[in-house]
């Protein structure tokens, strides 16, 4: 594994991801209370970028399915709920999942030296 820079604290905005490459992989930052999170930036559903999706109380939604990760530590809290922002009915929630089950996301510890960011890859 390796060091990667992804951010200085003056790049994180209050209430929202921001999304920076290491080593290839693009990965979302956020600050959540007193905390610096990382996340990689590809839905485990079906690999889509969730860097659009609505941030809040330490939650990101995927923008396609609906699916909610804790960004601090890529915790599944819900699983395919919505297809581009509709709501699903229960009985669809199966079918849009395709048979993949819950899944958290890839997650990384953030370092903080001065007002640099980084995360071992």
């Amino acid at each position: 594994m390796s060091k990667v820079k992804i951010a200085s604290t003056a790049d994180i905005n209050a209430g929202k991801v921001l999304k920076a490459k290491a080593n290839g992989q693009t990965v979302l930052v956020a600050k959540v209370g007193d905390k610096y999170c990382a996340i990689a930036n590809k839905c485990p559903h079906f690999g889509l970028p969730m860097a659009k999706g609505k941030f809040e109380n330490g939650v990101i939604t995927c923008p396609f399915h609906g699916s909610k990760f804790e960004i601090c530590t890529g915790k599944n809290v819900e699983w395919v709920e919505s297809f581009v922002g509709i709501p699903l009915p229960d009985f669809a929630k199966n079918m849009m999942a395709m048979g993949k089950g819950p899944t958290d996301v890839a997650n990384f510890a953030v370092t903080q030296e001065g007002v640099d960011l980084f995360i071992n890859v």
